[in-house]
């Protein structure tokens, strides 16, 4: 198993867990990084990371595109 984590602004954090459930990652935590922004702590095996990347694309993806 590996942990990947994900720095994210909290405002973005329901629409992570929303992607991460999606596509199938159930094992994750959010923990507090600063006042402004959290990190999700994911549980999964290597060859899924490139997956995990692509959700991280997207996710950002469709914030610079409600702007």
């Amino acid at each position: 198993m590996k942990i990947a984590g994900i720095i994210a602004d909290n405002y973005k954090i329901e629409k992570f867990k929303k992607e991460l459930t999606s596509h199938g990652f159930t094992d994750f935590e959010v923990l507090p990084f600063t006042p402004e922004t959290s990190t999700i702590r994911v549980n999964t095996t290597e060859d899924r990371l490139p997956e995990l990347e692509k959700i991280c694309q997207q996710v950002e993806l469709y914030f610079k595109r409600r702007n």
